[in-house]
């Protein structure tokens, strides 16, 4: 694991903490993490829509959003079948990404989620 790797999840949302405590307790590989809420977006180039629509995964330059952190987080353990899962949601990139959108968008609904944790709609 690169311990450079910074993931940045929304702290106010019930379904995001969830999530993160699920990847914590069956995970064994897990870079460091911290509530948007608590950071400078600005040092990590980041704006506020960014981190309130998507998980985001900085490693070195690099910053992986939605998908693609979820992607990168599982192909960075040791275990096969998690790294097996990580390259089937990069091998669907445009269905994964629009799977994560949905989740993203309706995670207020999902298991774990509350009113807190919905995205309002910008036009």
């Amino acid at each position: 694991m690169d311990q450079k790797a910074l993931l940045i999840y929304d702290g106010d949302c019930a379904f995001c903490k969830n999530s993160l405590q699920w990847a914590i307790d069956h995970l064994k590989q897990m870079p460091n993490y911290v509530a948007f809420q608590k950071v400078d977006l600005t040092e990590y180039r980041l704006t506020k829509t960014d981190v309130e629509t998507q998980v985001w995964l900085l490693v070195g330059t690099k910053h992986f959003g939605g998908h693609q952190a979820v992607a990168w987080l599982f192909k960075s353990q040791t275990s096969p079948f998690w790294r097996l899962i990580g390259t089937i949601i990069d091998l669907f990139g445009p269905i994964s990404a629009l799977v994560y959108r949905w989740v993203a968008k309706n995670r207020h609904r999902l298991p774990g989620g509350t009113k807190e944790c919905s995205i309002e709609d910008r036009p």
